[in-house]
C-alpha cells in the first residue's frame, strides 16, 4: 500500500499524532491531538478527513488508516469515507 494515514497513540495518555504515508515516507499532518482521553481518537479522525477535504477529496472518497497503540500486538485496518472521517466515529454501513 503506497498511501495511508496512521493514527498513533492511546487514551490512558490521551495523546495522539497523525500521519500521512505516502510511498513509504511519514509526514505528520498536524499537531498532535494532545490531553483528550475522551474523544481523542474521534479527533484524530476528524483531523484526517478536515486534510483531505482540504486538499480537494470528495466526501465519498476512501482512504486507509491504521490505529497503533503502544504495546498492542495487532494494529488495526480500517478503509473510510472521507464523509466518516469527518463525522469521527464509526457509521451504519461503514465499509470496514
Amino acid at each position: 500500500m503506497d498511501h495511508y494515514f496512521r493514527i498513533e497513540g492511546c487514551r490512558e495518555t490521551g495523546t495522539y499524532f497523525v500521519y500521512e504515508i505516502t510511498n513509504g515516507i511519514a509526514k505528520e499532518i498536524s499537531e498532535p491531538v494532545v490531553g483528550m482521553r475522551t474523544g481523542g481518537l474521534k479527533k484524530a479522525r476528524q483531523t484526517i478527513g478536515q486534510y483531505l477535504l482540504k486538499n480537494g477529496h470528495s466526501l465519498s472518497s476512501s482512504f486507509t488508516h491504521y490505529c497503533i497503540k503502544p504495546g498492542r500486538k495487532k494494529n488495526y485496518v480500517h478503509n473510510w469515507t472521507v464523509e466518516q472521517y469527518l463525522v469521527g466515529v464509526p457509521m451504519v454501513n461503514s465499509i470496514d
